[in-house]
């Protein structure tokens, strides 16, 4: 237990946080894509809490949002560019683990008896939990951003 802390309590490298979300990105994309769109999984008629019953288009076109929005991460690396500062970043990290924790418990695995993709986001949503509550996943000029840095000279 005390190593863990000890590992949370450290800063990883810019290379270590751009890998790890690439990682995750494309981890979830295969997965998502491969258990969604080609295994033909099912989601929730009530996947939108705000509607009762949405449509098989409608699902389709969540499908495809689904997979499609964990390209962020991987543009991201590809810009190298910040988007937001380092306190609206940490609340993206903690709105996507809501996310992907309201998306696990709304896919229909095609067999309840084997661990699939609904589990595997149900685990993976831990990641972004640690990252927004730690604020360690946002690299150094993402830290800036935003910032004006001013030189005081005595």
């Amino acid at each position: 237990m005390m190593w863990f802390i000890s590992f949370l309590q450290k800063r990883p490298s810019d290379l270590t946080i751009k890998i790890s979300r690439i990682l995750f990105g494309l981890i979830l994309i295969s997965s998502l894509y491969y258990n969604l769109i080609y295994q033909w999984d099912k989601l929730e008629n009530n996947f939108i809490w705000l509607f009762e019953n949405v449509s098989e288009n409608s699902l389709l076109i969540i499908k495809y949002v689904l997979v499609a929005i964990w390209i962020i991460p991987i543009i991201m690396w590809l810009v190298k560019f910040c988007f937001l500062k380092k306190k609206y970043m940490r609340i993206i990290q903690i709105i996507f683990w809501i996310f992907m924790f309201y998306i696990s418990t709304k896919i229909i695995p095609t067999d309840a008896n084997k661990l699939d993709v609904d589990s595997l986001i149900a685990f993976m949503w831990i990641f972004p939990l640690i990252a927004g509550i730690t604020w360690k996943c946002i690299t150094t000029n993402c830290m800036k951003f935003g910032e004006k840095i001013t030189k005081i000279r005595v």
